[in-house]
């Protein structure tokens, strides 16, 4: 099958599928210029296709068109639902998909994370509200910001946490961690002033019910 007509089929394909305009657009772009690319290596059959000629145009995108390893990724999985639907429609047999053993590069992940000025801001943010209104968001979020920055807990431990798990007293948390282990977390002087500050509201917000927030 010609490989223009291939991209035109796949490409009706996921039309019919619903697929948000934006992953069209990254489909559009990646197929045709793969496509232009194995024409001017004289590849216009889809079974002409090799991994080795993926792979060719990945090294072409990386030292040509400057991609990064996210961007080739990016296109790569563009190239891997392409064949895997060739291979689905019967264009090409199964043992033919040249993307198959095309893998993914190694990404540099990078973090942002918030700097001292950023966290001053937020919590400035909800210092002001909670003098203004009192809202029980603008407070729970205020003292969350506080708890993790104080005990280095990930977000996920601490959405877990009730008041139980929590000793004001002996100024302690008890966590269950990554591998579900549990661990003791040490509480400063602020945090369980603010602790005990957004107890209190939630004990006159809830009307003396349990919290569990």
């Amino acid at each position: 099958m010609l490989l223009k007509f291939a991209v035109k089929d796949f490409m009706e394909d996921r039309e019919l599928k619903n697929i948000s305009s934006y992953t069209l657009d990254r489909y559009t772009r990646t197929l045709n210029e793969f496509h232009e690319f194995c024409v001017k290596d004289e590849i216009v059959n889809a079974e002409q296709v090799t991994n080795n000629t993926i792979k060719k145009y990945l090294l072409y995108c990386q030292n040509e068109k400057g991609n990064n390893p996210t961007t080739k990724n990016s296109k790569l999985r563009v190239l891997k639902s392409f064949f895997n639907y060739l291979v689905e429609s019967n264009y090409i047999d199964e043992k033919l998909n040249p993307s198959k053993k095309v893998n993914y590069a190694r990404e540099d992940i990078k973090i942002e994370v918030f700097n001292d000025y950023h966290i001053k801001q937020m919590l400035s943010y909800y210092r002001k509200i909670k003098d203004q209104s009192k809202s029980f968001y603008s407070i729970r979020d205020y003292t969350l910001i506080l708890f993790l920055l104080s005990t280095g807990c990930r977000l996920g431990e601490v959405s877990n946490l009730k008041w139980n798990d929590v000793d004001l007293v002996n100024q302690v948390a008890t966590v269950f961690g990554k591998k579900r282990e549990m661990s003791s977390i040490p509480l400063v002087d602020k945090i369980i002033k603010e602790l005990m500050e957004f107890k209190l509201y939630c004990e006159k917000h809830f009307k003396g019910q349990v919290c569990e927030c």
